[in-house]
C-alpha cells in the first residue's frame, strides 16, 4: 500500500504547477497516479494531476511562481483517492490499448513495406527480363527486315530480268511470223499461175528417177 502523503521540495511543485519537466517532476506524478509513468504517458499523468490538484486547491491558478515559492520549502503531497484514480485508469487502459493497436498497426505496416519492397524487386526483374527480351526481339525483328529486303530486291532484280525475257520473246515472235507469212505468199503465187509449178502426179510407170523402169535393179538374181 503506498503512503498516504509524501514530502517534495516545493521548487518540485512549482517547476510542475508551471509545466516544467525533471526526474523530480516524473517521480511526484507517479506517487500521485500509483503508476509506472514512460515518456509516452507522463504528459497525460501530468494534465490529469493538475486537474485534480486545481480541483482541491482552485487557489493556486491564481499564484504566481513567486507566490507559490513563499508557501514554504517544502510541500506535502497525497495520492489521488480512488475515485480519482478510478477515472486515470480508465483513461491510461484506454491510452495501453490504443499504444497496442499502433504497435500492431505498426508492425503490419513494416510487414507490408518489406512485402512491397520484395514485390518491388521482382517487378525489376522482370522489368529487366522484359526489356532484355524486347532487345532481343528488337534484333531479331531488324535482322528479319533487312533480309526480307535483301531478298524483295534479289526477287525485285529476278522479276525484271524475266520481264525482259518476255520481251524478248515477244519481239522474236513477231519476226518469226512475218517470215512465215512471206514464204506462205511466195507458195501461193505459182498456184495462181495456173499450177505450172506444181508437181506432176507419179503414175504407176514411173521409176522415181532410175534410169530404165524395166531394169529394176532389185530384179538381179544377186540381190
Amino acid at each position: 500500500m503506498s503512503e498516504a502523503r509524501k514530502i517534495f521540495p516545493m521548487d518540485t511543485f512549482v517547476a510542475y504547477m508551471k509545466g516544467d519537466a525533471n526526474d523530480s517532476v516524473a517521480e511526484m506524478l507517479a506517487y500521485l497516479t500509483q503508476k509506472d509513468l514512460d515518456a509516452e504517458f507522463t504528459p497525460f499523468a501530468a494534465a490529469l494531476s493538475k486537474a485534480w490538484i486545481y480541483e482541491q486547491h482552485p487557489e493556486l491558478t491564481k499564484m504566481s511562481k513567486g507566490q507559490m515559492v513563499e508557501l514554504g520549502s517544502s510541500v506535502s503531497v497525497a495520492a489521488m483517492p480512488v475515485k480519482a484514480k478510478t477515472e486515470v485508469d480508465e483513461v491510461f487502459a484506454k491510452l495501453a490499448d490504443y499504444r497496442a493497436q499502433i504497435v500492431a498497426k505498426n508492425a503490419k505496416i513494416d510487414e507490408l513495406g518489406k512485402a512491397l519492397e520484395a514485390k518491388d524487386a521482382e517487378i525489376a526483374a522482370l522489368n529487366a527480363k522484359v526489356k532484355e527480351f524486347e532487345g532481343q526481339k528488337t534484333g531479331e525483328a531488324e535482322a528479319l527486315f533487312v533480309t526480307t529486303e535483301a531478298r524483295i530486291v534479289e526477287f525485285t532484280g529476278k522479276l525484271e530480268a524475266l520481264l525482259k525475257e518476255v520481251e524478248e520473246v515477244k519481239k522474236t515472235g513477231v519476226v518469226v511470223a512475218g517470215v512465215a507469212g512471206v514464204a506462205a505468199a511466195g507458195a501461193a503465187a505459182p498456184a495462181a499461175d495456173g499450177g505450172a509449178g506444181a508437181p506432176a502426179e507419179v503414175g504407176a510407170g514411173d521409176d522415181f528417177g532410175f534410169a530404165g523402169g524395166a531394169q529394176d535393179p532389185f530384179a538381179d538374181s544377186a540381190w
